[in-house]
């Protein structure tokens, strides 16, 4: 008849297997005892440093996943930005000729409807004045929209603002033609000319901004 051992003797269910006559410390099968598992050969301490360190598993989070909203904030370029500028400066001149040329439609069509015998003239002048606001103000819309959506337009923004940026260069453009080809000469023509040309450049100026690689790769980021 055998007699279970007594107290303090008794087995332990959850020690781990005994090798060579030395029990192993829970957690580390093969070590003997007295012995540490961070000083064995093949040991590497995790680092702080180290990808992936402090999540659950080692995994960093996944898009979408918990912790993904936490993305590094990517600035615009430098060229996309001064694009913007004057995208945004040349609209602001194109709706405020616009505001001018309707004024001064108006102004003459009240002016003309005090002389008795011409009160067709004064609608022709009101009628080319609504054509400007119409003309000049969407000109005005077709620089101003897209530079308002430099932050997260896309593609679509980019070739807006090219467009934008074209047809900005080309009005100067046959300006300065115009102006070689008039019969006015003197410090009248240098200046016209000069204005011409420095339209001129700021147009061209925005459509090299837009084309280049920045704007290509601020366009096609990934949007989170």
């Amino acid at each position: 008849m055998s007699y279970p051992p007594p107290p303090g003797q008794q087995p332990n269910p959850y020690s781990a297997p005994q090798q060579g006559g030395q029990g192993a410390p829970y957690g580390y099968p093969g070590q003997g005892a007295g012995q540490s598992g961070y000083n064995q050969p093949g040991y590497q301490q995790p680092g702080y440093n180290q990808p992936g360190y402090g999540y659950p598993g080692g995994v960093p989070p996944y898009p979408g996943g918990p912790g993904a909203g936490m993305q590094p904030t990517v600035s615009m370029p430098g060229q996309v930005v001064t694009a913007r500028v004057l995208l945004f400066v040349a609209g602001a001149l194109w709706a405020l000729l616009a505001v001018l040329i309707f004024f001064v439609g108006l102004v003459a069509n009240d002016a003309v409807n005090d002389i008795p015998g011409v009160d067709a003239a004064g609608g022709a002048a009101l009628g080319v004045a609504f054509f400007g606001l119409l003309i000049f103000g969407g000109l005005a819309a077709l620089h101003i929209v897209p530079a308002s959506m430099f932050g997260k337009g896309r593609i679509g923004t980019r070739v807006t603002a090219i467009i934008a940026a074209s047809v900005n260069a080309l009005l100067p453009l046959l300006g300065c033609f115009g102006a070689l080809g008039s019969a006015v000469g003197g410090e009248d023509a240098a200046s016209i000319f000069f204005w011409y040309i420095l339209w001129l450049a700021t147009a061209v100026v925005t459509l090299v901004f837009c084309c280049l690689s920045p704007a290509s790769q601020w366009f096609n980021r990934p949007q989170y």
